[in-house]
Parts: C-alpha cells; sequence; structure tokens
C-alpha cells in the first residue's frame, strides 16, 4: 500500500507544482516582456559592439548570434523563476534567498536550452571549439547571466517592495484620515446633543411666555419649533446631512430667534434641485450664518434673505451665500468660529475644501467648495 501510495502523492505534488507556476506565469503582463526582451538586446548589442572593437573590427557572425540568444534565452528564464518567487514571497515576508535561488535556476535553465538550441540543433559556433561542451559553455553563459540578471533583478525587487511600502503607507494614511473623518462627525452629533437640549427648552420657556401675551406668536414659534425638529431629527442617526436639510434647519432656527416666520436662505434658480441630493457636513452652514448674523452692521435696504447659488463644477459642490450687507466681509474671515469651520473641512475633505469671504459691490459673499457627494452615491451597496 505504502509504494502505491508514493507515485500518487508525487503526482499530486507535481500536479500543486505546475498550478503553482502556471498562476505565477499569469501575474506576466506584456510589459514584463517588452522590458525584458528591450533590455536583453541593449546588453547584448552593447557587449558586441565593444567586443568586435576590441578583438577584431569583424567579428563572425556565430559569437554575435550566441552574444545576442544568451541574454533573450537567459533573461526569459530569468523573468520566469522572479515572476515563480513574486508569487511565493508577497512583499511583507521580503525573501531575498527566493530570487537569488529564482536567478539561479532561471540562468542554468536558460543557459542549458541556449546550448542545445546554438550546439546541437543549429550548430551555431562560438569562439571556442565546436561544439563547445556543455560545461563550459554553461559555466560562460551562466555566470554572465547571474551577474547581468542579478543586478536587473535587485532593481526590480527594491522598487516591487518599495512600492509595497508606499502602497502600505497611503493605505494607513487614508485609514487614520477616515478615522479621524468618523470622530469629527460623532464629535459634531455630540455638538448637536449638547446645543440642542438647551435650546430646546429655551424655546419652549419662550412659547410658553408667549402664550401669556401673544398666542398667535406663540403659535408660529411652536410650528417653527416643529420644522426644525423635523429637520434635525435624521441627523441624530446619521451624521451626514443634505443641503435642502440644512437650509431648512437654518431657516427653522433663524425663526425661532428671529421676529417673525420668514425664508432667510433662498435658493436660485437650479440649485433647488441640486440641493435635494448634495450632501453636505452638518453644523457648517448654521453656524455660518449666525457668524454673519453677529456681523451684519445695518440691513441692507430692509432685506434680511441670504440668497444661496448652487452649482456642480468639475466634481466639487460651489454654495456662494451672498448677503446685501457686509455680514461676510473679509474682516470676519479670519474669526474664531470660522476658523473652527475651516478645521471640520479640513478633517473631512482635507484640501479639497474650502471657505473664502469677499466684498463684493451688491454686498458681500461666502464661497464654500467641498467635493460634491450625492445621496445615490452614499447609498450602502
Amino acid at each position: 500500500m505504502q509504494l502505491l501510495a508514493m507515485p500518487v502523492a508525487f503526482g499530486s505534488a507535481a500536479s500543486k507544482s505546475i498550478a503553482f507556476v502556471t498562476a505565477a506565469w499569469r501575474a506576466a503582463t506584456p510589459r514584463h516582456f517588452l522590458y525584458t526582451f528591450v533590455l536583453a538586446l541593449a546588453w547584448s548589442g552593447f557587449l558586441n559592439a565593444t567586443q568586435s572593437s576590441f578583438w577584431a573590427r569583424q567579428m563572425p557572425w556565430g559569437p554575435q548570434l550566441n552574444g545576442l540568444l544568451t541574454m533573450q534565452f537567459n533573461g526569459f528564464a530569468v523573468l520566469l523563476a522572479v515572476l515563480v518567487a513574486d508569487h511565493a514571497s508577497p512583499p511583507p515576508l521580503r525573501r531575498w534567498w527566493l530570487y537569488v535561488l529564482a536567478v539561479v535556476i532561471g540562468a542554468f535553465v536558460g543557459s542549458s536550452l541556449l546550448w542545445f538550441v546554438t550546439q546541437r540543433l543549429f550548430e551555431i559556433r562560438t569562439s571556442y571549439a565546436f561544439p563547445e561542451p556543455f560545461e563550459t559553455y554553461l559555466y560562460r553563459h551562466g555566470t554572465h547571466a547571474v551577474e547581468v540578471c542579478g543586478m536587473v533583478t535587485v532593481i526590480y525587487v527594491s522598487r516591487r517592495w518599495a512600492s509595497a511600502r508606499l502602497a502600505a503607507l497611503r493605505a494607513v494614511q487614508l485609514e487614520r484620515a477616515d478615522i479621524e473623518r468618523r470622530v469629527l462627525e460623532s464629535r459634531l452629533a455630540a455638538m448637536q446633543a449638547r446645543v440642542e437640549p438647551q435650546f430646546l427648552r429655551n424655546t419652549l420657556s419662550q412659547v410658553e411666555h408667549l402664550y401669556d401675551i401673544d398666542a398667535q406668536a406663540a403659535d408660529r414659534v411652536l410650528k417653527e419649533l416643529i420644522a426644525y425638529l423635523r429637520a434635525a431629527t435624521p441627523q441624530f442617526r446619521d451624521p451626514g446631512s443634505t443641503l435642502a436639510k440644512e437650509i431648512q434647519l437654518a431657516n427653522a432656527y433663524l425663526n425661532i430667534i428671529g421676529t417673525r416666520s420668514k425664508d432667510w436662505l433662498v435658493v436660485s434658480g437650479i440649485g433647488t434641485r441640486i440641493a435635494d441630493i448634495a450632501r453636505v457636513p452638518p453644523m457648517v452652514l448654521l453656524p455660518l450664518l449666525n457668524h454673519a448674523l453677529a456681523y451684519r452692521s445695518e440691513r441692507a435696504q430692509g432685506d434680511e434673505r441670504f440668497e444661496i447659488d448652487v452649482a456642480v463644477r468639475n466634481e466639487k459642490l460651489m454654495l456662494t451665500i451672498c448677503d446685501q450687507g457686509a455680514a461676510f466681509a473679509s474682516e470676519g474671515a479670519n474669526d474664531a468660529e470660522i476658523e473652527r469651520i475651516r478645521e471640520r473641512l479640513a478633517v473631512l475633505y482635507g484640501d479639497r475644501a474650502q471657505l473664502a469671504f469677499r466684498s463684493t459691490a451688491r454686498g458681500s459673499e461666502a464661497l464654500l467648495e467641498i467635493p460634491y457627494e450625492s445621496v445615490k452615491d452614499a447609498l450602502p451597496a
């Protein structure tokens, strides 16, 4: 039984080895073959040129053809062996000895095949005796292939491992940025949880007081509070939001702290359709408007509205908040609250987001630019 099991085990090991080599060979790309062919051709051409100029002006064609073929045979044989070593040694393992073994085996196989083709099959003469013995032929061409292919393999493996380290570093950086983003979103949700209870208590006290003196005003504030809660409730579960929800939330909030019910933020034109699906981070638009109200020195022509121009350009969501007064003058662009908004945007989007203030002929504007992401894109697969 043991004697019968040995051939079966040997066949299984052979089939696994063939499958392993085949998988490694499938990893080869046209670039591998092209680079190997060009490098082998360039090196053999360089050697033939230097040898013919050094030894004789007209070198026989046999040694030149041997020099050309030896780099091609050995180059592609070492390429296959190195691809097998790549498959057996992923970059984290860094098994140098596998590549040393691959170069030696590849040079041996390539030189052996070359000897059979040139000395037995086609009888191509060399600079030595013909037919040249296998031992001397293998030694000359094999040692030369180990030296040249070994240097190329060192460069290839070094670049491969360096690329793997760079990719790992980038993956860690992306993971860290994603963690920081989630932490910031959690902090924003916690900030809302801290702000909203106090705001609700104050609003309810205001409603209770208004019912004693002005029932209609109390009803208006209560309706605005309901609108605010409807806009704010989904944010307790989802740290993200849409521009339309943030505008609705800001309008309800400003109407509660203001004197009358009105649309403080007005989106113009096609921007209304974009606002319904464009995702924006919470606690950015509302603090920006609070800053604007604090810096309004006077009401421009009696108009308290903020017009918002919404556009998508080059995969960026462009928000331009226009005020007919000096609410977004450049003097207040470096205030502490604005810097905190910029810090949130930097953590969420890096250098892909920016917030700027500028004065215009009509008043002032705040320009907010963030990467565009729609609600459909954010849905889980």
